[in-house]
Parts: C-alpha cells; sequence; structure tokens
C-alpha cells in the first residue's frame, strides 16, 4: 500500500527518537583522548559526547525517511552514518583507554554500535516495505520474517547490555548514570509492530499471487498467513498483561484475524477463477466447432468469476484499510500515553 509509506515513516521516526532516548542538544567528539584520564568526570563527559552523535545519527537516518525522500538518498544516509560509526568505533578500540583501565563502557558501546551498523545494513528497523518484500518466493519472505524476527530481538538485547554496562560502571565508580528504567514500552511496541508487519507483508503477497494466476504462491502464502495469525493470537495473549492499556494489542488481534478471515473467503473464488483460466489455456488454439463453442462459454465463466474475484478482493482492501489506519492511531495514542517524555540527558549523570 503505496499510501502507507509516509504514515510507516513516521512511526519509525517516533520509535527511534524513542527508542535511542534523543536529547535536543548533540555533540560529537571528534577525537579521543589517547592518554589516561586525571578525572571520572572527564572519562564521562568524553563519552556522553560519542553516546549523544550515535544517537542525533539516527534521528538523521529516520528524518530521511520521513521526509518521504528518494529511496536512494535514504540509503545514501544510512551508508554515510554506517561509514562515521566505522570510523568511531575504530577510534575508540585505538584510543580510548578507559577510566583506571576499566574499559566497560567502551566495549558496550563499541557492540551496540555494531548492532546499530548491522540493522542500518539490513533494514531491520524498517517495516513498510510491503510491496517490495511480495516480490520475493513465500519461501524467501518466511525466511526474511525469521530473520526480521531474530535481528529485532537481538538489537533490543544489545541495547538494554548497553544500558546494564552503564549501571554496572556506575556501580564501580560510585557515579549514578543516566540510563532507560522502568517496563521496556519500547520493546513491547516494536514487536507489536512486527506481528503487524509480517501480516501486511503476507496479505501483499496474496494479492500479488492473485494478479500474476500463480497458484502455488497464492496457497503457500495462505498457509503462512495461518501460521501467522496462530503467532499473533498466541503472542498478543502472552503481551495482554504487560500493561493496563491493551489497546494496540487488541488493535493487532483484529486487524490479524479480519486478515485471516477475509482472505478464507478468496480461496475458493480463486480455485473456481484458476480452474477456467487453465482451461481458457487448453482451448485458445482451438479450431472445431465444439471447441470454439466450448471457449466462447469458458470465457464468459472466467469473466463472470474474475469480476467476483476482484469485487471481493476491492472490498477486502477498502476495509482492510480502515483497520490499517486505526491501528497507527492507535500506535502512536499508546506511545504518547505511556511513554514519559523525559530529557534523560539533560545531564549525562545524576550527580551533575
Amino acid at each position: 500500500m503505496k499510501n502507507s509509506t509516509q504514515i510507516n515513516s513516521m512511526l519509525l521516526l517516533k520509535w527511534c527518537m524513542l527508542l535511542l532516548l534523543i536529547t535536543p542538544k548533540f555533540i560529537y567528539s571528534q577525537e579521543t583522548k589517547t592518554t589516561e584520564y586525571r578525572t571520572l568526570n572527564a572519562y564521562i563527559s568524553d563519552f556522553s559526547k560519542n553516546e549523544l552523535f550515535v544517537k542525533k545519527s539516527m534521528v538523521d537516518y529516520s528524518n530521511s525517511i520521513v521526509e518521504n525522500q528518494l529511496e536512494s538518498r535514504t540509503k545514501a544516509t544510512a551508508n554515510r552514518i554506517t561509514e562515521k560509526l566505522i570510523a568511531l568505533n575504530k577510534n575508540l578500540k585505538l584510543n580510548d583507554k578507559g577510566y583506571k583501565s576499566n574499559t566497560l563502557l567502551r566495549d558496550s558501546f563499541i557492540k551496540m554500535n555494531e548492532k546499530t551498523i548491522e540493522c542500518l545494513n539490513n533494514g531491520t528497523l524498517i517495516m513498510n516495505d510491503y510491496e517490495l518484500q511480495s516480490l520475493k518466493s513465500p519461501d524467501e519472505i518466511i525466511q526474511n520474517l525469521k530473520e526480521r524476527q531474530l535481528n529485532l530481538t537481538s538489537y533490543f538485547t544489545e541495547i538494554r547490555l548497553f544500558e546494564e554496562s552503564k549501571r554496572e560502571f556506575g556501580c564501580l565508580f560510585n557515579v549514578n548514570i543516566r540510563n532507560f528504567t522502568g517496563k521496556n514500552i519500547l520493546e513491547y511496541n516494536a514487536f507489536e509492530n512486527i506481528l503487524f508487519y509480517k501480516i501486511n507483508v503476507i496479505d501483499e503477497k496474496i494479492n500479488a499471487s492473485i494478479l500474476k494466476m500463480n497458484k502455488e504462491d497464492f496457497f503457500k502464502s495462505i498457509t503462512a498467513l495461518e501460521n501467522i495469525n496462530q503467532e499473533v493470537i498466541l503472542k498478543t495473549n502472552n503481551y495482554k498483561n504487560s500493561y493496563n492499556d491493551s489497546s494496540l494489542n487488541n488493535a493487532n488481534i483484529a486487524f490479524s484475524n479480519f486478515i485471516f478471515t477475509q482472505k478464507a473467503k478468496l480461496v475458493p473464488l480463486f480455485n473456481s477463477f484458476y480452474d477456467d483460466y487453465i482451461l481458457l489455456q487448453k482451448l485458445k488454439n482451438a479450431t472445431s466447432e465444439q471447441e470454439i463453442t466450448q471457449y466462447n462459454s469458458v470465457v464468459r465463466s472466467y469473466n463472470l468469476k474474475k469480476n467476483q474475484l476482484y469485487d471481493t478482493l476491492d472490498i477486502i482492501q477498502k476495509n482492510k484499510k480502515i483497520l490499517f489506519d486505526n491501528f497507527f492511531v492507535v500506535n502512536r495514542t499508546f506511545l504518547k500515553n505511556n511513554m514519559k517524555q523525559v530529557d534523560l540527558y539533560e545531564s549525562y549523570t545524576y550527580n551533575d
């Protein structure tokens, strides 16, 4: 759905900004001192500048998407950020000796940067490329969705590890470094969104297989949709007690059930239409009067069944759009109501 790109991109921007705990002021430490730091404050000050630079970079990337720029420009932005992160990591490995030879913060930060680079390169954080994914075979799509799920899990794991390393470092040197604490609403939101993404990718593939009259892809995709619908039911049931606000969870269930139920209606229509399509291929070179009469009869049946199938598909897509748009409204409201908008880095430590 091309008209959904901007909506998805706006969500991605909000997600990245919240996920990475962005602040309005950013400083990039171009050079890291190669000598041992004399004071803890000096070390943390330099470290915080590099961390905030990374987070600003992610905002720059998100902005390139939300502004609906050309894919080539967005890719160029991602490449530019990747190059900077690679250079930053190299610099840190060579020059950051830590504080009193403790490199806990540095090592964890480098790992998080490496994960960010990986996610920029493999598109883990982009969840609106339904049409692009539909160009793949059903088997490739299923494998890609599995990898996307694993990458997303790994991404949040690395972010949690980095936040934990800040707490651990603070305990070692008696300094309270600000970090993301409390229930991980962002991770919850992300995994609700990837369920929604999976449904839309498979739905787009089903539509594409109908247009191309690809029966094998159609039924493989229907089976995939059934499996994903079961996944949604199972996981949303596990998620339902995560927050008092269950609106996002309920929106996902409603959307998934609608798509699965409506697509089931297409199966008999597609089968009947496809049978006439195959029969037409056999009769298209008809020469005898009997064959020509049969061909004309099948043409009339084919056109009737085609109209029934496409009319049903059109109704499904119109009704789907209502639930599709509603999901994003619910999503934005959920984040607004449940995410405290706190500038955690007005100061980097509670001691400042």
